[in-house]
């Protein structure tokens, strides 16, 4: 029900932010770290303005899905949830208004969604259906849709990734652990990573290592590999 903000260098909790009836399904910083969103099994998402000493709730969001997944657009105040019915709804974090609501995104859960860093019309999604989706804001349909017969998602907080350069998409199967890479643009796999011995929950993509790109990955034993 509550969410704890700590200082990365010193390990040094500064806010515990209190206000949610449920548990806690995600979480993502934003305002340039001056502010949280949180989102809960109480079907709502809430920002918290973490800018001073004493922290304060300033927004509350509510829809009648529960939301497993939020992301934030780079502008800081446009905000995109995934839901429990397969639906996405897109939030004006200033007023609280709902802008877009799509629905039958997926035709089960939603466990992940991005905002592209190439394009800030364009989200991925991430699906308990076994499949990733490059969705177009404006038109409310797919792109691309990303399958493959190895590939299955299975929990509700399995994540997927854009490159940092808007160029790929990847993600880890549930069932067996492998790692799925596929074109951004024209939807094809480029490729598929093996390293874990089960199923991956968890992977970022970011401009580090040798090759300045940098995968990095866990599955459910805890095992974390990283990839360049």
């Amino acid at each position: 029900k509550t969410c704890r903000v700590r200082n990365m260098r010193s390990e040094r909790m500064l806010h515990h932010l209190v206000g949610h009836q449920h548990k806690l399904t995600c979480v993502r910083l934003c305002a340039q770290g001056e502010a949280v969103l949180t989102g809960s099994a109480d079907r709502s998402l809430k920002v918290w303005d973490i800018s001073r000493q004493t922290y304060r709730q300033t927004t509350t969001l509510s829809h009648g899905s529960n939301p497993h997944c939020v992301d934030v657009g780079p502008d800081s105040f446009s905000a995109v949830s995934g839901h429990m019915d397969g639906g996405l709804r897109f939030w004006d974090l200033r007023t609280g208004d709902r802008t877009v609501d799509l629905s039958e995104i997926h035709s089960e859960a939603i466990s992940s969604v991005q905002f592209s860093p190439a394009s800030s019309t364009q989200v991925l999604t991430n699906g308990i259906d076994s499949c990733l989706k490059l969705v177009d804001v404006r038109t409310g349909a797919a792109i691309h849709t990303f399958r493959h017969p190895e590939f299955t998602t299975a929990q509700s907080y399995s994540s997927a990734v854009f490159s940092p350069d808007g160029r790929f998409v990847a993600a880890g199967s549930s069932s067996n652990g492998a790692i799925f890479v596929w074109d951004a643009v024209y939807g094809t796999l480029k490729t598929k990573l093996v390293g874990h011995e089960t199923g991956v929950c968890c992977i970022d993509w970011a401009r580090e290592g040798a090759s300045g790109q940098q995968v990095t990955t866990i599955d459910r034993r805890g095992t974390m590999i990283l990839w360049a």
